[in-house]
């Protein structure tokens, strides 16, 4: 603005050109800009404007500028590059969005500043200036009619009908490079007329309202009160509090925040401090900085590691088993930060680096063929848009599996219930063991002895019966041969050895009671009954045994 009103500008008589080339090729749109009259060449130097490197034109008669705007806004191409483009603006337009928009700012500050200091509210304010405007307005269009001569001469300019615009072009600017200036007619002027609505349109001031209205919402978000989490640096950390690292980036925001001051961003950040992290800040001063504050808490609790080493665990990073990939890229992600603000990489390389990592350590091949991702690596792309393509293929691999499951577990289901009917058969008809020879062998050897048993029996029963003592022969004590009872033997008497070794003896096992083995190498289950059987049996055999033996002591008696 500074350097439009310093050049001495007539803004309504004058058009800006951009996408210069600053070349040679320029001259084309200059010729043809030259063919609607005489004009002076302007170009914008000042790096602060906001129309720094185009160029202004300014014609000498606004008659120029109404047969232009039918064009405007004109964008010419380059005969020889059709790619070269310029476009050509009504200052007036540009002027008044992109300068209008600061004066409207700066004004209606200045009136929410009085209304501060007078305690009056600002809309009461507004609307009070606003009635002065319009009936200003009102009393200089009724006490002149040469409103627009004296003092907007600017602005009605672009208003009076010229009848050089029914002349032909080269007429018209035979007539403008003479110097003579348009004349309009003498009852022009007399025709102009301007009511409040023309001065003061409504959608004027409808955008002025709307800008109000929403100058006052963002004031009022501003002043709600902004509080960080706490943060103390105990070890374990409390569940009520946060990790430095994400305090460390609310704090960050909260520094860029224009409408506080430097005073009360120190404040809310000693206040979210606890014990023992408030002891290494209480010593500082009430004026000290935000950064004072935080080069201290950094040097306590911040990450002390080597760039180089945190990054060298980055590239250690590998994927769990059963993580996700998605949560295994995050996990990158985090990693890398942490290298970065250490100076371990740079931040440009960062998309770059976790797309190498993330090919080298997810074990998900299929999801790596699906994304191309190995031949992303020369263009990586961010690491947003790599986490929703990850995300997406993993939603629809876990669609697909879902829908695998649903279609064929109701088969698997069907075969297994068809399974469990047709095989109805008992324990022990399914069980059929193959024979072991040696079971046979020892099932063999019990037979044996049992008909040896049987064989020995009979022959004691057909023995002759003793004849002797009356006693022994009425069936007294001694005559019942009664293994247990004490049996009379002369003095001299003894029993020979090969005798004694032909006594029954138990070849049975006193805990199943089969035959071949005895109770400590037994592995059968207990069978007593049948124990209790061949314990009777073997009394028996002894009886009959004693019996014989006896018998002709007793006759020589």
């Amino acid at each position: 603005m500074e350097f439009i009103m310093s050049s001495g500008i007539k803004i309504p008589n004058a058009v800006v050109v951009s996408g210069l080339l600053e070349s040679p090729e320029d001259e084309e749109i200059i010729d043809f800009l030259k063919k609607y009259g005489s004009m002076r060449l302007v170009p914008v130097t000042d790096i602060n404007s906001e129309f720094y490197k185009n160029l202004i034109i300014k014609y000498q008669d606004g008659s120029t500028i109404e047969a232009l705007t039918p064009l405007l806004p004109y964008t010419h191409e380059l005969k020889d590059n059709p790619d070269v483009k310029y476009y050509v603006q009504a200052l007036a337009s540009v002027y008044t969005t992109k300068v209008g928009s600061n004066v409207t700012k700066a004004c209606l500050a200045e009136i929410k500043k009085l209304a501060k200091l007078s305690g009056r509210s600002f809309e009461e304010l507004l609307k009070e200036m606003m009635l002065e405007i319009s009936e200003t307005i009102e009393t200089d269009c009724s006490g002149d009619n040469e409103f627009g001569a004296g003092q907007l001469n600017t602005s009605l300019d672009t208003f009076e009908p010229s009848h050089h615009q029914l002349l032909p072009d080269s007429s018209r600017e035979r007539f403008i490079h003479s110097g003579a200036k348009p004349c309009p007619p003498a009852d022009a002027k007399q025709s102009l007329s301007f009511v409040e609505s023309d001065l003061n349109p409504p959608e004027i001031q409808k955008v002025i309202v709307e800008h109000i209205v929403r100058k006052d919402e963002l004031n009022t978000h501003s002043h709600f009160p902004i509080k960080l989490r706490s943060f103390s640096g105990k070890l374990p950390r409390p569940n009520s509090e946060t990790d430095y690292d994400t305090w460390r980036s609310h704090v960050e925001l909260l520094r860029k925040d224009p409408t506080l001051s430097n005073l009360q961003k120190s404040r809310k950040i000693f206040e979210s401090l606890l014990s023992p992290a408030a002891d290494i800040v209480k010593r500082l001063s009430p004026e000290a900085t935000p950064e004072t504050y935080l080069q201290l808490l950094d040097a306590a609790f911040g990450t002390v590691e080597d760039g180089e080493e945190l990054f060298a665990q980055f590239m250690n990073t590998l994927q769990d088993p059963g993580e996700k990939a998605s949560t295994y890229l995050c996990r990158l992600q985090a990693a890398l930060n942490h290298a970065v603000k250490r100076g371990g990489a740079t931040a440009g390389e960062a998309d770059r680096h976790i797309l190498e990592q993330f090919c080298r350590g997810c074990w998900d091949n299929l999801l790596l063929s699906d994304l191309n991702l190995e031949e992303k690596k020369r263009h990586p792309p961010a690491f947003s848009e790599l986490l929703l393509l990850i995300r997406t293929e993993e939603d629809r691999q876990a669609a697909k599996a879902t829908r695998m499951k649903k279609h064929l577990g109701t088969h698997r289901q069907r075969a297994m219930a068809s399974s469990q009917n047709a095989c109805v058969c008992s324990q022990q008809a399914a069980y059929q063991p193959e024979s072991d020879p040696l079971t046979e062998l020892k099932q063999q050897v019990v037979s044996l002895q049992s008909q040896l048993t049987t064989l020995m029996s009979k022959k004691a029963k057909k023995a002759p019966k003793t004849k002797g003592n009356p006693e022994h022969q009425s069936g007294g004590p001694a005559s019942k041969l009664d293994p247990r009872a004490p049996s009379w033997k002369p003095a001299s008497w003894k029993p020979a050895s090969s005798k004694a070794s032909t006594q029954p003896r138990p070849w049975y096992c006193f805990s199943c009671g089969e035959d071949g083995h005895i109770s400590s190498a037994c592995s059968n289950s207990p069978n007593p009954i049948l124990v209790n059987e061949k314990r009777e049996k073997l009394k028996e055999k002894r009886r009959l045994w004693e019996a014989k033996e006896h018998s002709p002591d007793d006759r020589d008696f």
